[in-house]
């Protein structure tokens, strides 16, 4: 899959809950994002969160990625 593809859905996931996703990654996003294991280092940006998630559905949703 397209790293950039996984960035740009990682980034909008963030938006969505309501992250700042060029931020620094906090100990209160364990807190809004009760789904996702929290062991990013704080310097990394806040979309780092959902890179897992991102990747997942981009191999799920091949099709709609494509035109991502």
């Amino acid at each position: 899959m397209d790293e950039d593809r996984i960035k740009r859905i990682a980034r909008a996931m963030c938006r969505a809950a309501r992250l700042d996703p060029d931020k620094p990654a906090d100990e209160s996003a364990s807190f809004t994002i009760p789904m996702q294991d929290y062991d990013a280092p704080a310097e990394q940006p806040a979309w780092m969160l959902f890179r897992k998630e991102a990747t997942l559905f981009a191999a799920q949703n091949r099709e709609i990625v494509q035109a991502l």
